[in-house]
């Protein structure tokens, strides 16, 4: 967190371009999601590292002012290492805005204000809903480093980052502001076996209109037949394939309510519609969240949770009946890994792993699961894979008896990768594009 003094009592100087290396600098004529693109670069690195930070235990506005400098914004002098400086920026040129914009600086405190002189933090937005009511951040001394965090309601929570709620967005002087969002298409997920036919089908869900969930029955050549329509799920925030938590054979879809924070299963049916959904309760609503087939060795699919207030990762047990038992930590700095995805078995040890792309560097891993809901030391299995905005993977959907992952990228294109056994890919089979669904 940056220093929360008062601008009269002390100023602190900045540091000089000199002990500052050039890394991603662009252009001045850049638009503001340079900003967004060098921020996302910095994820896992430290101020030990750069910035020419002069306060190793309160650098947040050293990072976000680099950052600003780096992607060519304007008076960057007139900021310094307090985080109420980047209020006085947006004070002094008029960069303020209402709704969030990609490359803005945003500042919390706890006392809902920054007229007395001081805020607690400052981050910058990387992504922003197409609402404008939800975004993604990267920020500097956050958890000793440099941090990236998934979608959070700015304006609902009180705390999103630790520290107080969201005060204020300040853009950079001198970058164009970029185009707003289109539309953030939801997950494409690898389900298992939901109609009952002995192959691993697939979920996707429209991001507009009334959130049409169709699930597409796999064909066991690396495609999908005919879709199913299982109606408007637009109620809810995320959904997911979670294997067989219902104890009936058949792969379940697990979804978190967006008015209730509540957790529910949808168990499947040999007809491709789901059935009677079980409660699980609320608090689930700022928790990012993916299915597994099956991660603890008990035949049941499990329940994969990032903390995104610690980075832990969490595997919650399925239980048989639509319900859940006591979480296993199964790994921790999970905060800069998306997307996040289960797998089958990749590894070809008769146990399901996990697949996950590191935001940083754009790299693909594959983590072996051990069987007891833990996970092993991963194995690089791609780059170039932030390009990607879903990945996941529930069994054989290319019919060679090896478990395989399937992505959808950035443009809306689906692909099947066919697993290998030794936790690498085969070359991926082209499902053509319009897998986005945000009109």
């Amino acid at each position: 967190m940056s220093f929360s003094f008062r601008k009269k009592l002390v100023t602190l100087a900045l540091a000089t371009a000199a002990a500052t290396p050039v890394l991603g600098a662009v252009p001045a004529s850049a638009d503001s999601a340079a900003v967004a693109a060098i921020a996302n670069r910095q994820v896992g690195k430290t101020c030990g590292s750069y910035y020419g930070c002069q306060h190793p235990t309160a650098w947040c506005s050293d990072f976000a002012r680099w950052v600003w400098g780096q992607a060519g914004a304007e008076h960057t002098s007139a900021l310094d290492a307090r985080a109420v400086s980047f209020y006085e920026y947006g004070s002094k040129y008029g960069t303020f805005h209402s709704v969030p914009q990609v490359g803005d600086a945003v500042v919390y405190d706890s006392d809902g204000s920054a007229t007395d002189g001081h805020v607690q933090h400052v981050n910058l937005v990387v992504k922003v809903s197409a609402d404008g009511t939800k975004i993604q951040t990267v920020g500097g001394n956050e958890s000793g480093g440099v941090r990236w965090r998934d979608w959070f309601d700015w304006k609902n929570n009180a705390s999103p980052v630790g520290a107080g709620r969201a005060l204020r967005f300040i853009g950079p002087k001198g970058l164009t502001d970029t185009a707003p969002p289109s539309g953030e298409p939801a997950p494409v997920s690898a389900v298992g076996d939901l109609t009952g036919d002995g192959k691993p089908d697939l979920l996707a869900r429209a991001e507009s209109g009334n959130g049409t969930l169709w699930i597409y029955p796999g064909e066991g050549d690396g495609h999908f037949g005919t879709r199913v329509d299982n109606g408007g799920w637009a109620a809810m925030e995320r959904v997911t394939g979670v294997g067989d938590v219902t104890g009936d054979g058949k792969a379940d879809v697990a979804a978190i309510e967006k008015s209730s924070g509540k957790l529910w299963i949808y168990p499947g049916q040999s007809n491709g519609h789901l059935g009677s959904r079980v409660d699980n309760g609320g608090g689930w609503g700022d928790i990012r969240v993916t299915g597994s087939k099956d991660l603890n060795g008990d035949g049941r699919g499990d329940l994969l949770a990032i903390d995104e207030a610690s980075g832990k990762l969490w595997m919650y047990p399925g239980l048989d009946n639509g319900h859940f038992g006591n979480r296993v930590e199964a790994g921790s700095n999970w905060d800069s890994m998306n997307p996040v995805g289960s797998a089958g078995d990749l590894t070809g040890d008769g146990k399901n792993d996990v697949a996950a792309v590191e935001e940083a560097s754009g790299k693909l891993f594959v983590y072996p699961g051990l069987g007891n809901g833990k996970l092993g030391t991963r194995i690089q299995a791609g780059t170039n894979w932030n390009v990607m905005s879903s990945v996941s993977g529930a069994g054989d959907y290319t019919g060679d008896g090896k478990d395989d992952l399937i992505a959808r990228d950035n443009a809306g294109k689906l692909w099947v990768y066919p697993g290998q056994d030794n936790g690498q890919l085969g070359a991926r089979i082209d499902n053509g594009a319009g897998w986005n669904f945000t009109s």
